[in-house]
């Protein structure tokens, strides 16, 4: 369900009405997930409940705008924090990041909004959404996995490691 939504988001870019409705959905981001009423065309169709299931599919097509639709699948938006901490070589990311993981229900919009910002690129954002969904689980398995991948080894990393071990 989620790639159909990132799908139907490509499809509204590729449209003539993008910069409208890329207006609209980025105006969204002023309002609590969901209560802007002109966004409601174009994520009502994709949302099955209410709650917290629908707050997700809103704030993920209006971050979708704020990136102007820079959809790149396979690039989570821990990879682009550490990405971005790397470029600007600067510590504020990563407890922006802390902040984000430690996000409740009131504070996650804003701060996923900032942490968005910080990324220069796309990200995948049917990714995004299926990590939303699943968010609030008491075991934070979304949380733990963002957390492997943006402080985790990375393969390069390993592979020096193990030629230093050799030499």
């Amino acid at each position: 369900m989620s790639r159909a939504f990132v799908d139907w988001l490509e499809k509204l870019k590729e449209s003539q009405s993008w910069t409208a409705v890329r207006a609209t959905l980025r105006r969204s981001l002023a309002f609590a997930p969901g209560v802007y009423p002109p966004a409601f065309p174009y994520v009502e169709a994709f949302v099955r409940e209410e709650g917290w299931q629908r707050e997700a599919h809103y704030l993920v097509a209006a971050l979708y705008a704020l990136k102007d639709g820079a959809h790149q699948e396979g690039r989570t938006l821990a990879q682009a924090l550490k990405e971005a901490e790397r470029a600007r070589d600067s510590k504020s990311v990563e407890r922006r990041f802390l902040a984000l993981l430690d996000a409740d229900r009131d504070q996650i919009a804003f701060r996923l909004r900032q942490a968005v910002g910080l990324v220069e690129g796309g990200l995948d954002f049917a990714q995004l959404l299926e990590d939303l969904l699943r968010w609030f689980d008491p075991r934070r398995r979304v949380q733990a996995r963002w957390a492997r991948e943006y402080y985790g080894v990375r393969e390069e990393q390993t592979q020096e490691g193990i030629e230093e071990v050799k030499a």
